[in-house]
């Protein structure tokens, strides 16, 4: 009896457990790419809030290894028949798989329990991700370039708005801050990399010319068990060059930050237009 009760409350915690359905397995292409699910969820919190998504809708992608036929990684809803899902739910989704221990791939059901077939979301590697019903901008997937024209980009930013900014302006920049990750302060922790503000400034303007978008990781370099970032959000479809991005860094670290923080990109402390971000990327 004793051992008919222990085996009835194995399988009840093994039922438990499998009724969760969150998992993270996907591709053999998932391994590696550090960052890039960090990068994903960056680029869902600047589209349109009122934007919903279908059935194999991508609702954002990040190129990978360029192996193959132009790899990404994509989060998608499967098996959601003709219902759609707005982007709050998605970044409900999404942060549920992060919290899964997750470090790239992995699938949530959309409905209470473990019946996939009512649908799911998942972040799996997709190839040639621009060939997709209903995909995304291509400039989510295009590597940007110098061939890239900013003319031909929706409400280019004005030359004139990215010369260096003075002191003076500095000062009303009340935007700046220094905050980010509780990560951005463990570096060296156990002889773990670490990596400051910096050297992410340093590795920017020593890297490729070229113009950042929105989500785009501008440069990392190693920290803690991941990497610190230095990337673009909310600033729609706009784009930033090198020198842009190494001016703002320099503004960050005279403000005081060592690690992480964040800019906005116009003057003022509406970051809804746009803000450069450094902080800590698993």
């Amino acid at each position: 009896m004793v051992f008919k009760n222990a085996l009835l409350a194995l399988a009840a915690t093994v039922g438990l457990s499998d009724a969760l359905g969150i998992n993270c397995r996907g591709s053999g292409l998932c391994s590696g790419n550090k960052g890039a699910l960090g990068q994903l969820i960056a680029q869902v919190r600047a589209i349109d809030p009122n934007k919903t998504f279908r059935n194999g809708e991508h609702v954002s992608c990040v190129d990978i290894n360029n192996i193959g036929n132009h790899p990404a990684i994509c989060a998608f809803y499967q098996n959601i028949g003709d219902r759609s899902f707005s982007l709050a739910q998605t970044q409900t989704f999404l942060q549920q798989i992060v919290d899964h221990g997750c470090k790239l791939c992995g699938s949530v059901p959309t409905d209470p329990g473990n019946n996939v077939a009512n649908g799911q979301l998942t972040v799996n590697v997709v190839i040639n991700p621009t060939s997709r019903d209903a995909p995304q901008s291509p400039a989510v997937y295009e590597k940007r370039s110098d061939k890239t024209d900013p003319a031909k980009r929706d409400a280019p930013e004005s030359p004139a708005a990215y010369e260096k900014r003075g002191d003076n302006l500095l000062v009303r920049r009340l935007g700046i801050n220094c905050r980010g990750s509780s990560t951005c302060g463990v570096g060296g922790i156990g002889h773990t990399p670490n990596g400051d503000l910096k050297d992410v400034r340093d590795a920017v303007a020593s890297g490729e010319e070229g113009n950042f978008g929105n989500g785009e990781h501008v440069a990392c370099i190693p920290f803690a068990f991941g990497n610190l970032c230095a990337f673009y959000q909310n600033i729609g479809s706009r784009t930033f060059t090198k020198e842009q991005s190494v001016t703002f860094l320099d503004q960050l670290r005279q403000h005081g930050c060592s690690k992480c923080g964040s800019i906005p990109v116009d003057p003022g402390n509406d970051v809804k237009n746009g803000q450069l971000t450094v902080n800590y990327v698993a």
